[in-house]
């Protein structure tokens, strides 16, 4: 075995000081990064395949002069309260095709298939349709959900004033509209928490940066070349996120059955349409240990480089205000292209404000830090501000993902329709809180493992002020302090350019109703501090541990 291997995995079974705080951190942050990876696949695969089994509902493609059928669809009639789509299907002329999914053969004039839910209520139901028993029950394989309530009879034939839809086929590849409409949603979804888990992801990484890079940088200055130093880093890190990983995997697996509830799409899922692929878990296990390593390796190339400023504690280069210009872009492209655009340059403005949310970020807590310690009238707001001077990207890590979850609530709140009963409302009323969910959850992660990251980063200069006399409840209000004015200074803003991002997409018109948008954000603004206050609570313990020797 290659012997930087082989102390890399010696590392990991035996981390040393402060170590194995570190390693359950970055193990801990990993595994919930697989989750959501997981299911954020799983769940557009599953909305690919309910798509599948009811698309061709949605055919019309075909010319009336071939088409084999025609369809006409009504979802606005009720039965004990929910919704009913009842679908008329009329055959043209005579055919051998399969039946559609679900169903044990096409229906003639007369006959009446319907969802398992219907059948059960079809005594009150049977007058109305003249049938006293349907024909047939509708198996999973033509239902979206096992909830949905759905109709199929065969008629003679549609008037053309009900202006049907003409299909080649009863097993046609199409997109169900309103599946279609919650994929692209998804996409949209997927963008907005993909910055806050690649933070989650660099705090995985990064989590023990500083306790890394200076016994890293020992062994650079004992002989270890740059290729050696980076190979045993990458190692420890492959590790701990391969482990991660797994767990998250396993996570997701036994959480499957719970997912599986939520009423996306008008209703359940099949837990079949959510179960994880081989292919899944081959692209999770891959992936995530792999950004893993690459989030560790940048941050540690100024080891691998200038291991003699690391050990010197020499501090970093200053940021460029040219960063700044990085938000213009996302707001101008959202304003140029609008709601009616297509949906792929929308997606890469999107992903270019929460881009520049993340690169400005650092520059934006150094800018605060300097005005703390100009201001400054006592040792506390001194150390606050040198601190986040000194590190501003260290500072904005364990953050990062929460101030990324203040765009990502700007931004929706200005899209929260009141529709009571319109199914895209509610589609829209349940993704915007699962998506809150996903951010949350990605945020509880990166907070807490960002306390222990700071709280190790911060061990070297805590123990040389214990030493030099300075009071241990000074550096620890002095780190609470650190950690809040980032999120209060650099956080409150960038809710405001979530939701004026938003404004520019829909043409600066307000689609919330009633003040749901208002108490959306300040929902955010007082999760953020209540996690970082008990993000500081729990980190304080470790930073007077590891600050003690």
């Amino acid at each position: 075995m290659n012997p930087m291997t082989e102390l890399g995995l010696r590392f990991v079974r035996r981390p040393g000081p402060g170590g194995r705080a570190a390693n359950l951190a970055a193990f801990g942050a990993t595994a919930v990064v697989a989750l959501l990876v997981t299911f954020l696949i799983a769940g557009s695969l599953g909305l690919s395949q309910r798509s599948e089994r009811i698309g061709w509902r949605s055919a019309d493609k075909a010319d009336p002069a071939t088409a084999i059928g025609s369809l006409n669809l009504d979802d606005d009639q009720r039965v004990d309260g929910h919704r009913l789509s009842v679908l008329d299907l009329a055959i043209l002329r005579p055919n051998e095709l399969a039946p559609p999914p679900g169903l044990d053969h096409t229906p003639k004039p007369g006959e009446v298939f319907v969802s398992p839910e219907v059948a059960k209520r079809w005594s009150s139901l049977a007058k109305q349709y003249g049938v006293d028993k349907p024909t047939g029950v509708i198996t999973d394989k033509g239902l979206s959900s096992p909830e949905e309530f759905i109709i199929i009879r065969g008629v003679q034939t549609i008037s053309a004033d009900q202006h049907p839809q003409y299909v080649s086929s009863w097993n046609e590849k199409v997109w169900d509209s309103r599946m279609l409409g919650l994929l692209i949603a998804v996409a949209f979804g997927i963008i907005l928490v993909l910055f806050p888990i690649l933070s989650l992801v660099g705090q995985a990484a990064g989590v023990a940066a500083k306790r890394r890079e200076h016994r890293l940088a020992a062994l650079r200055l004992a002989g270890a070349t740059r290729t050696q130093v980076l190979w045993l880093s990458a190692v420890e890190q492959a590790v701990l996120a391969a482990a991660g990983a797994v767990v998250g995997l396993v996570g997701y697996t036994v959480l499957s059955p719970l997912i599986a509830q939520i009423p996306l799409g008008g209703g359940r899922w099949y837990v079949g349409d959510i179960t994880v692929q081989w292919w899944t878990v081959l692209v999770v296990l891959v992936a995530v240990p792999v950004l893993s390593v690459i989030s560790a390796l940048i941050g540690l190339g100024r080891v691998s480089i200038t291991p003699l400023g690391v050990v010197r504690g020499q501090t970093r280069k200053g940021l460029s205000v040219l960063r700044i210009g990085l938000l213009v872009i996302g707001p101008v492209m959202l304003a140029y292209y609008g709601m009616k655009a297509a949906v792929l340059p929308l997606l890469i403005a999107v992903g270019f404000a929460a881009l520049a949310v993340r690169v400005v970020g650092p520059w934006a807590v150094q800018l605060v830090g300097k005005a703390m310690a100009k201001a400054a009238n006592g040792p506390v707001t001194l150390l606050a501000g040198r601190r986040l001077v000194d590190d501003p990207k260290g500072a904005f890590r364990p953050v990062a993902a929460l101030v990324l979850s203040g765009f990502v609530t700007g931004f929706i709140s200005v899209f929260m329709p009141s529709g009571e009963d319109d199914p895209t409302f509610n589609d829209m009323r349940i993704g915007v809180a699962l998506l809150l969910s996903l951010v949350f959850l990605t945020v509880a992660a990166s907070t807490a493992a960002g306390a222990v990251g700071t709280a190790l980063d911060q061990a070297a200069p805590a123990r040389a002020l214990r030493r030099s006399g300075v009071p241990l409840s000074v550096i620890e209000r002095a780190a609470r302090v650190a950690a809040v004015v980032p999120v209060v200074g650099v956080g409150l803003p960038v809710v405001g350019f979530g939701a004026l991002c938003g404004l520019a997409l829909s043409g600066g018109k307000m689609i919330t109703q009633g003040s749901s948008g208002v108490l959306l954000l300040l929902g955010q603004v007082v999760a953020g501090l209540v996690l970082v206050t008990v993000a500081g609570a729990a980190g304080a313990p470790v930073l007077r541990k590891a600050s003690a020797n």
